[in-house]
């Protein structure tokens, strides 16, 4: 609940002042990192590439979601949860470097990240919570980026008649857009 809120309220926030001057003047997203170290940040990316990899569909850090969490840690989300998240991602970082993470392939990279997602409860530690963190956020932003919202997605830039029952066959099995 804690993540959801942490994603959601920011975000919103953002999608309500998409039109102010403020982020018309904001640094585009190739900018230089805002919260973590480029060492940081290719893990992060390789991560976020690992939970959606380019398939028919761009990976996360083709549509650079990865840039989009960087600016959410260094301007949006609160100083206390940057906090908690440092620490946590500093657990994951050891645990991932202990398994050579950048060196694997995709594949056991992907065994990896399967492993420590599905850690029993009572094993559950910093690591884990960074890495579900991070997927939370990784899907989060991905399915609200322009180029998944628009192409992969169903996608009415100004909302129409609400259907509340509708079948996924008469959307052309497509979800909508967030």
């Amino acid at each position: 609940m804690l993540t959801g809120t942490a994603i959601c309220a920011p975000l919103t926030g953002m999608m309500l002042t998409g039109c102010s001057e403020q982020v018309k003047k904001a640094a585009p997203l190739t900018s230089p990192l805002g919260f973590f170290s480029a060492d940081e940040f290719q893990l992060l990316s390789q991560v976020m590439d690992v939970i959606l990899p380019k398939t028919d569909s761009p990976s996360a850090s083709d549509v650079k979601v990865n840039y989009i969490v960087d600016n959410m840690f260094g301007q949006a989300y609160p100083a206390d949860y940057q906090k908690k998240f440092t620490g946590l991602f500093a657990e994951l970082k050891v645990f991932l470097m202990d398994k050579k993470f950048l060196t694997l392939s995709a594949q056991q990279q992907e065994s990896v990240l399967l492993s420590l997602e599905t850690l029993p409860e009572e094993q559950r530690n910093n690591a884990y919570w960074a890495y579900i963190d991070i997927k939370q956020q990784t899907v989060a932003f991905y399915l609200s980026t322009e180029e998944i919202a628009e192409n992969y997605l169903n996608y009415l830039p100004i909302p129409g008649e609400f259907k509340p029952c509708v079948s996924l066959a008469e959307l052309g099995g497509k979800a909508w857009a967030i």
